[in-house]
Parts: C-alpha cells; sequence; structure tokens
C-alpha cells in the first residue's frame, strides 16, 4: 500500500504527469513553430498557430498539437501574413529613425526623441498581442489591431501587461547573457514556453472579452458583495479592538 502511494507521482493524472505532458506539448510546439519561421514570410502565420494551441494547453482543451497547429496556420495564413509584414515594416522604420538619433544626436531634439520612443513602446505594446487576437477571434485586420491597442495600450500599466511584456523579452534576454551555451535550449523552448506563460497570463482578460453583457454583469455584482462584506468585517472587527 505504501509503494503505491509512494508512485502516486507516476499516475496519468498526476500534477507530475501533467506537467511532463505540457513539457513535451511545449517541445513539439516549439519546433513546429521553428519550423514554420524559416521561411520568414510564414512567421506571423506561425506564432499565430502557436497562439491558437497555447491557449487551448492553458484551458486544458488540447488534443493532436501537430493536428491543432496546423489547422490554425492554415485558418489564419493570409491576415497574419500581412499583419506580420506590416508589423516588420514598421519595426525597420523605427529602427531607421532610431539610427539617425543617435548619429544626430541633439539635432533633432528633446520632443522627436520623445515621440519616437513612444512609437517604439506603443508598436511593441500591440505585437504582444496581435498574434494571440487573431489566433482567437475572427476579426478584420483593423478589428484585430484596435482589439491589440485596447488589450495593450490602455493597459499599459496593468500587472498583466508588464509582465507580458518582461516574459516576451526572456529568449532575448537569455541568448544576451548566456551566449551561445544557451543555444540548445532556445532550438527547444524559446517560443513555446514564453509564449505558454503569455497564455496564462491573456486567458483571463480574453476570457472577460468572451462573456455575454449578463455574465459580465453578474461578476461586477458579486465583486460589489464581496467588497461589501470585506468592509462589514473590517468594521465588525473594529468595533470588538
Amino acid at each position: 500500500m505504501s509503494e503505491g502511494k509512494g508512485l502516486g507521482f507516476l499516475q496519468l493524472d498526476s500534477p507530475f504527469m501533467r506537467f511532463l505532458s505540457i513539457l513535451a506539448d511545449l517541445m513539439i510546439l516549439n519546433m513546429l513553430t521553428l519550423l514554420l519561421c524559416i521561411p520568414v514570410v510564414t512567421a506571423g502565420a506561425s506564432f499565430t498557430a502557436m497562439h491558437y494551441v497555447l491557449l487551448k494547453i492553458v484551458r486544458g482543451e488540447e488534443g493532436y498539437i501537430g493536428k491543432a497547429f496546423f489547422k490554425a496556420f492554415k485558418e489564419n495564413f493570409p491576415k497574419s501574413t500581412v499583419v506580420w509584414i506590416g508589423m516588420v515594416a514598421v519595426y525597420a522604420a523605427l529602427f531607421v529613425d532610431w539610427r539617425i538619433l543617435r548619429m544626430q544626436g541633439e539635432q533633432f531634439g528633446t520632443v522627436y526623441a520623445i515621440v519616437l520612443y513612444a512609437a517604439i513602446v506603443v508598436v511593441y505594446l500591440i505585437s504582444l498581442y496581435v498574434f494571440p487576437i487573431m489566433s482567437r477571434y475572427q476579426n478584420t485586420i483593423r478589428g484585430t489591431l484596435k482589439m491589440a491597442f485596447s488589450m495593450s495600450v490602455l493597459g499599459m500599466f496593468t500587472l498583466r501587461t508588464i509582465l507580458n511584456g518582461v516574459i516576451f523579452l526572456i529568449p532575448a534576454a537569455l541568448l544576451y547573457f548566456g551566449g551561445w551555451s544557451v543555444i540548445p535550449v532556445l532550438l527547444v523552448f524559446c517560443f513555446s514556453a514564453p509564449g505558454f506563460l503569455r497564455a496564462k497570463l491573456y486567458n483571463g482578460l480574453f476570457k472577460s472579452y468572451e462573456m455575454s453583457p449578463e455574465e459580465r454583469e453578474e461578476i461586477i455584482v458579486k465583486e460589489k458583495e464581496r467588497q461589501e462584506n470585506k468592509k462589514k468585517n473590517k468594521d465588525h472587527k473594529k468595533r470588538f479592538h
């Protein structure tokens, strides 16, 4: 009996085996994402497909990783490719402006520098959400960008967006500080592991967008009741102290 209990962590529904299963899925997903990024022009569709699978994993809806990935890749290819090319062009323009600013120095003035850095931040924040949004919602490119702007820029100072932005940079930070020694790890997890952590963050945000007005109102009412009960408990404690 004690031996069976000791090996409980090896049962298929144990947290340990669940962790190993997710780890294996992330490895497969990362290799698929990397493979479909090699042509470069297909990278946008690859990232969209990756986030489609990641959200399924986070929500416990995952099935066959490869089948789900290629399904999302095919369905989102046209729109994702257009958005990807547009983003690359915008980042290239911002990089050129930044290089000019560095070379010219004070000739461009503080205002130009502030505008440029603000534009970089806005574009970066939008890029955090644009592919996850395309993986989940059917929308026009304009509608997708507006939704990404709403989630990221308008929520710039929320903990969710801050952590999202930091996690996104983890692979680049590892490569910068670890050098060539971290390449094997990055080949296995560079996209999928940070993406999984980010999916954990934006999953709740997406669910709030997917709620009906009645469900949203019910949550607001419950939250108000919780706050009122919390306040009453505090007042009650104060009376007895």
